[in-house]
């Protein structure tokens, strides 16, 4: 072990203890290691002070008549140390139950105790490397079955490098294929497909082992504007449930104006396969109810974004195995972003339980925004993000929330997570929030988060037995979020100008076809529709082979009509359901017998 480090002296405890420093070189959180009869212990400098005998009067003396040269006084170093423990025969942690001897020397920890015992094990093949241990040239590895099975929160202040932190974890998720999708509030993560060019950065490389790269043949990028570079982002808006409409709506509907929606949708659906956002508005227009006009002018507003088509884009081409698919949402409104996460979350949740899509990372950039705290405002997409933090890890949907305001993120979501990268933080209500909600941190911790350095993180949870500091490595990838520089100025990339989405310009997607799996989960074609196809032929009005061209016949004739094109279909439901039956039809008491042509047929057969 070399030389003592220094000597345990004072009060010993079980779980920390004080001793005289002798090695000059020993820093604040420096692994130490001690003799213990249960074995080697690991434990860790908190607090080192220098303390001298010699009194206020001497040392006044010493530097009187202006005499400011360096003087040698005699004093001494004494640190404080916390226990960590050491691991038993099971590999499990575990700490002394006696006092340390007082006299017991104290060395500096040899590397592979301290990989040992903090749980270190450099599995690059089922690990993300994050960084070195600060202080030693350790790396440190996560477990990505971790991460993505029991979620991460990365928390710092702004220009503290939490999106360069979440930028490093998502090259570490590419390398081993695992799909990720990020929700990319502000367009920092397209730059991810670019080798890292930065001279500074270029020379730390050989420290932490690594090369620039990029990942350029991973990444996809959706936007929801038509003229950015990318795929369009449009979402599922097909046979939209009641339920699912209610929870992408801002405006709360009262219990008489939900009726109004609920009996739209199912008289849609007792006569269309298929049904759209415009096809509710329309059916909810024909309402005699007085509640109408507010539940149309909610569906409308939904309906103006644009982001909801008959067309969208289906869960399996976001989520793919080695894809990273970037959701960039910079420059669009708030409430639209909050759709556009409220939907999508539902939409990759409800694929992943039922098999459809393999597991993946989702990754929320400005987490504040989409499941505030509650006293911090309303976000339509924050019962979806509860709901996927709180039983996403039985179904492999990882959730990687990344925020420079914890104490306004909904501690449901943040007590979530397993894995913590938290870096430098300085508002007070933000410290004490992430103190409450992160398991393992105490109130002495409070002030190390404060005076953490640029580019240092606490990493908590995870494999890890005690929360370490972790020295960020240099990213391989370009970094996109960097702060704009205002004295040289910048151009306006031509794609992150302000564009007007207009619906006639969008470009046409191709509806996802439905494979495997998906295809069980296909609804059946309405009853309904099937009998009104049955009648509306029989009596000849239609001469048509598919049952939704027949309701859309019947439909437009009815409103020339002046009719009510539900009330035609339900009366010509009624009579096949009566009388107009598939197989002995009841032509004699059938009240449509003398204009029905299939009657006629069938007269003049037996004739």
């Amino acid at each position: 072990m070399g030389q003592p480090a220094g000597l345990i002296y004072g009060d010993v405890g079980t779980t920390r203890f004080n001793f005289i420093v002798e090695d000059p070189t020993l820093q604040k959180f420096d692994y130490i290691s001690t003799y213990h009869k249960e074995g080697t212990i690991l434990a860790q400098v908190t607090e080192i002070k220098r303390i001298s005998d010699l009194p206020y009067e001497s040392i006044k003396a010493l530097y009187g008549n202006g005499d400011n040269s360096p003087k040698r006084i005699e004093s001494s170093l004494t640190a404080r140390a916390e226990v960590i423990g050491y691991r038993d025969e099971r590999g499990l942690l575990q700490t002394p139950r006696t006092p340390f001897e007082i006299g017991q020397p104290v060395y500096k920890a040899e590397e592979s105790l301290v990989r040992k015992v903090l749980g270190l094990y450099a599995d690059e093949k089922a690990g993300a490397y994050i960084g070195l241990l600060k202080g030693h040239d350790i790396p440190v590895y996560l477990s990505i079955d971790t991460l993505v099975q029991k979620h991460v929160c990365i928390l710092a202040k702004t220009g503290a490098g939490k999106s360069y932190a979440c930028g490093v974890l998502i090259e570490e998720l590419l390398k081993k294929k695992i799909p990720v999708v990020i929700i990319d509030t502000h367009g920092e993560y397209p730059s991810l497909a670019h080798p890292n060019k930065n001279k500074k950065e270029l020379k730390l490389m050989e420290r932490f082992r690594i090369k620039p790269r990029g990942y350029a043949s991973q990444i996809v990028e959706y936007s929801p504007f038509p003229r950015r570079k990318g795929e369009l982002l449009r979402l599922n808006g097909v046979n939209l449930e009641a339920r699912e409409i209610l929870d992408l709506l801002s405006a709360k509907l009262t219990g008489p104006q939900i009726g109004v929606l609920y009996q739209a949708i199912k008289e849609l659906k007792e006569f269309k396969e298929t049904y759209t956002l415009r096809d509710i508005i329309e059916r909810v227009s024909l309402s005699k109810s007085n509640a109408k006009w507010n539940v149309m002018t909610a569906l409308d507003a939904l309906n103006s974004t644009g982001i909801l088509s008959d067309q969208g884009i289906s869960p399996q081409d976001i989520v793919k195995k080695g894809r990273c698919s970037i959701i960039n949402l910079k420059g669009v409104p708030p409430d639209v972003q909050e759709i556009v996460v409220a939907r999508l979350t539902k939409e990759l949740f409800d694929a992943r339980k039922a098999g459809l899509i393999p597991p993946f990372m989702y990754i929320v950039e400005e987490a504040h925004n989409y499941c505030p705290e509650r006293g911090f405002g309303n976000a339509i997409s924050s019962q979806i993000l509860r709901t996927v933090a709180s039983e996403g890890r039985k179904f492999g949907m990882g959730l990687c929330v990344v925020s420079q305001r914890p104490a306004k993120v909904d501690k449901n979501v943040i007590s979530q997570c397993n894995t913590h990268l938290i870096l430098k933080v300085t508002n007070p209500n933000d410290v004490r929030a992430i103190i409450q909600s992160v398991e393992g941190l105490t109130t002495d911790t409070a002030d190390e988060i404060q005076r953490l350095q640029v580019g240092v993180a606490l990493v908590s949870g995870g494999s890890l037995a005690k929360p370490v500091m972790v020295e960020i490595r240099v990213r391989e990838t370009d970094h996109g979020g960097r702060s704009a520089k205002i004295i040289a100025g910048e151009e306006i990339p031509i794609d992150f100008r302000a564009t007007k989405m207009k619906r006639e310009e969008l470009p046409q997607i191709p509806a996802p076809a439905m494979t495997g799996s998906a295809q069980q989960v296909k609804k059946e074609k309405p009853k309904k529709a099937e009998i009104v196809h049955r009648v509306a032929n029989r009596l000849g009005w239609v001469s048509t082979d598919d049952p939704n061209e027949t309701i859309s016949i019947l439909s437009k004739e009815a409103k020339k009509m002046g009719e009510d094109p539900f009330k035609y279909l339900h009366t010509l439901a009624k009579l096949g359901e009566k009388f107009c039956k598939e197989e002995n039809p009841n032509c004699i008491k059938c009240p449509m017998r003398d204009r029905c042509r299939y009657r006629l047929t069938r007269v003049s057969e037996i004739l």
